[in-house]
């Protein structure tokens, strides 16, 4: 969501995603997962001239393994986490580590599952 918005506000016509999952059922952290692969153009030059956005910089595992991919793109979060923190260039608003942040696009009054975890197929 911050990657839209930022894209739009910027100018940005194009957005890649990354695809990486470490939290599987909301509430606590496992093994990292690469669901979607950078598109390989844009590993050519290292991530140079590329900035990533995401929501939150926790452990820092993700964004380490993001890092790790595109080590000279420019790495800004929302929010970031103590752990988190060296690994991103900008962020708005340090939070600490044991704060649980609720998104807006996760969230009605109560927690509301994905349409989608409704549905089969």
């Amino acid at each position: 969501m911050p990657a839209a918005v930022i894209s739009r506000e910027l100018g940005i016509r194009v957005i890649e995603t990354v695809s990486v999952a470490s939290y599987h059922d909301y509430a606590n952290q496992g093994d990292i997962y690469v669901l979607k692969e950078i598109s390989p153009e844009l590993m050519e030059k290292e991530g140079e001239g590329i900035l990533i956005i995401d929501d939150l910089t926790d452990t820092g595992k993700t964004a380490g393994l993001v890092r790790a991919m595109m080590p000279k793109a420019h790495f800004a979060t929302v929010y970031a986490k103590p752990k988190g923190m060296p690994l991103v260039d900008t962020f708005i608003t340090e939070v600490s580590q044991d704060t649980w942040i609720y998104f807006p696009w996760d969230m009605g009054f109560t927690y509301q599952k994905p349409i989608a975890d409704d549905h089969e197929g």
